[in-house]
């Protein structure tokens, strides 16, 4: 309200405020209808410029007050809108606007347009007609003047999650309006809104103007349209109120001016209220309470309405009470009392709502981040409200984190009866103990430091439990108000964070109660093993609640530097060992089990224990540390076996058997292993038949038969060990030296262990693939049994078929085992020689794919100290050392044994089993990789050398023929250049044509078919009938009709003809001549096309196979043997090695060119044969085209140019075109072009081009 002198200007806010109009200022009510004068005489038409108008803005606002503000409403209006008193509507509807969130971004974008402003006259104020209507009380003034124009407003408004937000984006949505003009003239220039603000942001019109305002394209069309569309609207914008008492001073009102404190604390208060009622809707709607905690949500819905009771009242109070105290005639102090306790009663109320809502949204966002965290980490939802029946129902255990009880499940709050008194509280801060002892009763369960903690810790260890669980126990969240204590039968009420077991049909409270650490168990030795003893913790009240299933002992060696000698035998990160018991079982760690020796002698072993409970397992003891006594070996129990068996072991006559044997002449004795065949399988490779490739034994099947062996397929129990290297450098030595490790022999013991029998110089055991089973006899085999792999050696004395039988045999070798775990390349430290590593690395790498990368080991055998020197020639060529490099001097273990330096040794026994310690941590930490990639490689590879081998026998054979094609067409087009052109003279008659003058006919009878007059002068054939040749319609000549005749523009002659001819004979005898050396070159080269077409698919078939040995194999390089098969061929011939012998190698470095040169190339391998078949095929289409035609036709087509070199020239590979004869000149208007023989001249030269110098077949056909 807008006090100008004695008048009252206010807005019209959309209604229809007309002069004259009576006003009552105590209730802001407007009087249509009634007033002092006609409307005819104050509403008069009046002159206007409709051309111009007296003001126009436009302008933003970022709140509904800054609205109400710039269009005229006080804070004593606003009240009145806010309390509905007054209403506003057109224009001004926006104004009425409350917020819908608690935080909201908006945007008003507002023009007004000021036409004009009238007023009453003077002289018609002083003449009222209806002056007894000034006698009401209830008219305190009248409409003495109205501002009128067009106004209308655009409204932007987004909900915000917080007030910083809600800035932000009123920014952008003032951006986006940005531009606007007042005069509608101006182009627009807009700053779009961002895609996240925009999808959400309510837009809204009021106006005057009927537009639907829906989008931001309408938004931004109505902006720039609004300042043109109210410049042309009449609606009244403002209007002013004069006094009653000024038309006549008998009519006087008494009217209070309100207090400015009490009106702004009304509005105050109405504004908080409208900001708890939103906080409280908003409660309504969090996340946590859309399916979970319906009894909290119920709490906040019971106190919502409480409120709402509350502001209606407030509201009807406030708008009742404000009229009266501006009645002058009311009793001021009573209505302002009572006005003051409302206002009071209803900002206690505001504070007890934002209380309430302060707490809530504590208590949800602490129940929303556990909950959310527990759901993430699998935990089942039972939050909905289920009863305690459904879950009980279920046999398997379920152990829930509850939220229920009296702290958390109430079905009103405390602050609800609060809000519903009626008495206004003290805020005295007297300290009162009652007080202090009900505030402490009222406290959230959320604002008890004790409570929270205990829900964090309850999650924890749940969180921590489940992954022990078994499978069928079900954790999860629930809400349970009422639940049994272990060894009680009463339910009780559950506090909020209690562990509550489901479990035989009720619910037990096991918060405190879950699995912990036992106590460490003690210790002791015994015969037997490791037995062990323990207190139980265990509480009375614990065994009915959760009961105990078993206790679980883990151990494992661990190394004590001071007591475990020089000789390692475990390492740090050993693993664990669990044997589980059931509670009345005595606890022991056996010395023995079922797969031999569990425990190892003389070490140090950790032991730790946990319980298995229903729900899971409690955290491990604390470990105890207990070592073994010293007990006797496996290799000490096989010698004392054999001692006692001696007799029988050695028997030779047993079948299948390699019998076991006691070496004593070798200066030290020796204990030869027996084993027993377990299978033989030949070879898969016809080129070895009727011969054994893969052996498999059992060693010592004799000792210990007890102990199981684990199937050779099992890959988590069979560890597969793949020796393999050049001949003669240490490899069956190597085995024998890692076998005695793992058997525990000792330098002490009275006879070494070996498994291999090398003593002999012929070596049955290197003959083919050995694979030696040995059962877990020794705790280092981790339970594990061993196949150990003896590869017969590369590069020995037998020569390259030697090689190719090892390469087929490893073959075998990966369709017979399953997987492998380690493959080791052994070969003598000082090995550096490039020529001889080569291809052995090259043999060996081809035989495995890809996938055994990280499998592959380096095993220097006869080390020292130093750094080996065939470490720097594998680095070289590709061997990967980086995966491991182990060293071994494996002197100790050598067939014949020199024990004149006793010390020296003891030392090389030492060094060796430093190595083979190496060796077996490492294949007990590798991971088993399956054989079915390299056996596939090794298939391909054979296959591959198979058809190269028949491929090169094509080649053979194929070049000779294309040798005899090129001497036939040698022959042929020396032929056709000697066609016939030898000519005779002949003279003939002949009938010719003679054209006649201009005008002229020749006359011929179509009956006879003669010529009946030579030249007519009539050239019409209606006009013949005049010639003189008729004479009575008939003709002198023939005496046919005239009408049987006709003129012709020409006369038909015999001409005596003088030509040149070849003679027949000459003729048939060069065309019986060419065709028959034709027809035989024909099927010369029809057979020698399919050779060729056969070649060049078998060339494309080996660069497909080539592509995937080189896609799968770990290595595919054959030239790494052709230098290698040089030598052998040169020292053959320097030997003088049998004929045979030299025919082997030769034929095996033919291969080996054509598998290189197929590598090199892939498909392009077959880009000669492809030649040949299109130079070769188009000679022969172009032959067999001229045989059709007939013997003269083709003398004459002899005798034309011919393209036949050029078209086949242009259609050349660029390798084949760059050593081709140049094309031959073409027919043009200075040049003849070159004739067919010619052209075959040129295609015999191509032929030869492609046979000597187009490649590597030309080079095998040369070679060969």
């Amino acid at each position: 309200m807008v006090v100008s002198g004695d008048g009252i200007i206010l807005p019209a806010l959309g209604q229809d405020v007309q002069l004259g109009m009576l006003y009552n200022v105590r209730t802001a009510e407007l009087f249509a209808g009634i007033s002092l004068w006609d409307n005819t005489v104050v509403n008069s038409e009046q002159t206007k410029d409709e051309s111009k108008v007296q003001n126009a803005e436009f302008f933003y606002s970022t709140s509904i007050e800054d609205s109400r503000k710039k269009s005229a409403l006080d804070v004593e209006g606003s009240l009145a809108l806010d309390l509905k008193i007054i209403q506003a509507t057109g224009s001004a509807k926006y104004l009425s606007d409350t917020k819908s969130s608690t935080h909201e971004a908006r945007l008003d974008a507002s023009c007004t347009v000021t036409r004009w402003t009238r007023r009453i006259p003077q002289e018609i104020l002083s003449s009222m007609k209806y002056h007894r209507t000034l006698d009401n009380p209830r008219f305190t003034h009248f409409v003495a003047e109205v501002v009128e124009g067009g106004s209308a407003t655009i409204s932007l408004v987004r909900s915000a999650s917080s007030e910083e937000e809600a800035k932000e984006i009123a920014g952008d949505l003032k951006a986006t309006l940005i531009g606007v003009p007042v005069n509608g003239s101006a182009n627009l220039e807009y700053k779009d809104v961002s895609d996240a603000n925009r999808e959400k942001v309510k837009i809204s019109y009021s106006g005057a103007i009927a537009e639907n305002v829906s989008t931001w394209e309408d938004a931004r069309r109505v902006a720039n349209d609004m300042p043109t569309m109210l410049a042309k609207q009449t609606n009244t914008l403002y209007y002013k109120l004069l006094p009653v008492d000024l038309l006549d001073s008998n009519a006087s009102r008494l009217i209070r001016s309100l207090d400015s404190g009490i009106v702004n604390r009304t509005a105050v208060a109405l504004k908080t209220g409208i900001t708890a009622r939103l906080r409280l809707d908003e409660l309504l709607q969090h996340q946590v309470l859309r399916n979970w905690f319906p009894k909290i949500k119920g709490q906040i819905r019971g106190l919502l309405e409480s409120f709402l009771e509350g502001e209606s009242d407030f509201t009807e109070a406030a708008r009742r009470l404000l009229p009266e105290l501006r009645d002058g005639n009311t009793d001021y102090s009573t209505k302002i009392s009572e006005l003051r306790r409302a206002i009071s009663l209803f900002e206690q109320r505001v504070r007890i709502a934002e209380q309430f809502a302060d707490l809530k949204e504590k208590e949800l966002d602490v129940l929303q981040s556990t909950v959310s965290s527990m759901l993430g980490q699998g935990f089942q939802n039972h939050l909905g409200g289920l009863k305690p029946e459904s879950l009980t129902t279920v046999s398997a255990p379920r152990v829930l984190l509850s939220f229920g009880g009296g702290q958390i499940n109430r079905s009103r709050h405390m602050l609800e009866k609060k809000m519903q008194s009626t008495e206004l509280c003290d805020d005295s801060t007297d300290d009162d103990s009652d007080d202090e002892e009900k505030e402490k009763s009222e406290q959230e369960w959320f604002e008890s430091s004790p409570t929270v903690n205990g829900v964090r810790a309850a999650c924890a260890e749940l969180i921590g439990l489940r992954p022990s669980a078994p499978e069928e126990v079900i954790f999860g969240v629930a809400s349970v108000d009422k639940a049994y204590r272990a060894g009680e039968e009463k339910l009780v009420s559950t506090r909020v964070g209690d562990i509550i077991l489901g479990y035989n049909d009720r619910f037990t409270i096991v918060t405190g109660m879950l699995p912990k650490a036992p106590t460490a168990p003690t210790l002791t030795i015994d015969e037997q093993g490791i037995a062990l003893s323990w207190e139980t913790d265990q509480g009375s009240e614990l065994e009915p609640a959760i009961p105990t299933t078993s206790y679980v002992i883990r151990y494992r060696p661990i190394p004590n530097p001071e007591k475990d000698g020089v000789l390692p035998r475990i390492t740090a990160d050993e693993t664990f060992i669990e044997l589980e018991f059931n509670p009345s079982e005595s606890s022991l760690i056996p010395r023995k089990n079922g797969t031999g020796d569990s425990l190892f002698d003389d070490c140090d072993y950790e032991v730790m224990l946990n319980v298995k409970t229903i729900i899971g397992l409690s955290s491990w003891s604390i470990p105890a540390v207990v070592r073994t006594p010293r007990w006797p070996s496996v290799a000490s129990r096989m010698l004392e076996f054999h001692e006692r068996n001696h007799q029988a072991l050695s028997n030779p006559n047993r079948k299948g058997t390699k019998p076991w044997d006691m070496d004593k002449d070798t200066g030290n004795r020796t204990l030869y292993l027996g084993h027993t065949t377990i299978v033989d399988r030949n070879c898969s490779d016809p080129r070895f038949p009727d011969t054994v490739a893969v052996r498999i034994v059992d060693v010592a099947a004799e000792f210990e038969a007890r102990i199981p062996a684990a199937d050779l397929a099992d890959k988590n129990n069979t560890i597969v060990t793949v020796f393999t290297g050049p001949s003669g450098h240490g490899k069956s030595t190597q085995i024998n030296a890692f076998v005695s490790y793992l058997l525990g022999g000792d330098f002490e013991d009275f006879a070494r262990i070996m498994m291999i029998d090398d003593r002999g110089t012929s070596q049955t055991s290197s003959q083919f693939v050995t694979c030696y089973r040995i059962r877990p006899f020794s705790p280092l085999f981790r339970g594990k049994t061993m196949l150990i792999v003896d590869a017969p050696g590369f590069g020995d004395s037998r020569g390259y078929q030697r090689d190719a039988f090892v390469t087929v045999a490893m073959s075998d070798l990966f369709s017979t085992v399953s997987h492998v775990n380690a493959i080791f390349f052994t070969c003598r430290a000082m090995e550096s020689r490039t020529t001889f590593l080569t291809p052995i690395y090259t043999y060996i790498s081809q035989l495995f794919a890809k996938d055994v990368q990280d499998c592959l080991g380096t095993i220097y055998t006869f080390a020292d100290s130093g750094k080996p020197a065939a470490h720097d020639t594998l680095q070289k060529l590709g061997w990967p050392v980086q995966n491991g490099e182990i060293s071994v001097n494996n002197a100790a273990f050598t067939a014949t044994l020199d024990v004149t330096d006793i010390n020296h040794v003891r030392d090389m026994w030492l060094f060796s089993t430093r190595g083979q310690f190496q060796i077996m941590d490492r294949l007990l930490n590798t991971t088993a990789v399956p054989t079915d990639s390299s056996a596939e490689v090794m298939r391909d590879r054979v296959d591959l050398e198979q058809k190269c081998s028949l491929t090169e026998h094509k080649i053979f054979k194929t070049a000779p023929k294309a040798w005899n094609l090129i001497e036939n067409l040698d022959s042929l087009a020396d032929n056709i250049g000697n066609a016939p052109d030898a000519e005779v003279s002949i003279t003939e008659d002949r009938v010719v044509t003679q054209d006649l003058p201009e005008g002229k006919g020749s006359t011929r009878c179509l009956h006879c078919n003669i010529t009946c007059h030579e030249i007519c002068p009539y050239s019409n054939d209606e006009d013949i009938r005049y010639c003189e040749t008729f004479k009575d319609e008939k003709c002198t000549v023939c005496h046919c009709h005239w009408t049987e005749h006709c003129n012709m523009r020409y006369m038909i002659r015999t001409k005596r003809v003088t030509r040149t001819m070849i003679p027949e004979d000459m003729i048939k005898a060069w065309s019986d001549k060419t065709n028959e050396l034709e027809t035989s070159l024909l099927g010369a080269i029809d057979a020698f096309l399919e050779l060729q077409q056969e070649l060049r698919d078998e060339l494309l078939d080996l660069s497909e196979l080539t592509k995937n040995v080189m896609t799968k194999a770990l290595l595919h390089d054959p030239s790494a043997f052709i230098d290698y098969m040089y030598r052998l061929i040169h020292t053959a011939r320097a030997y003088s090695f049998p004929p045979a012998k030299l025919v082997q190698f030769a034929t095996a470095k033919n291969t080996l060119l054509l598998l290189q040169k197929v590598k090199e190339q892939g498909s392009a391998a077959a880009i000669e044969p492809e030649a040949l078949l299109s130079i070769l095929g188009s000679v022969r289409t172009e032959m067999h085209r001229r045989m059709q035609l007939e013997m003269h036709q083709r003398v004459r087509e002899e005798k034309v140019p011919c393209s036949l070199y050029y078209t086949l020239y242009e259609k050349l590979p660029p390798s084949i075109k760059d050593k081709a004869p140049a094309p031959l000149g073409e027919k043009g208007m200075s040049a003849p072009g070159e004739l067919y023989p010619a052209n075959l001249k040129s295609v015999v030269l191509l032929v030869k081009t492609v046979l000597k110098d187009g490649g590597y077949v030309a080079t095998l056909a040369v070679k060969g």
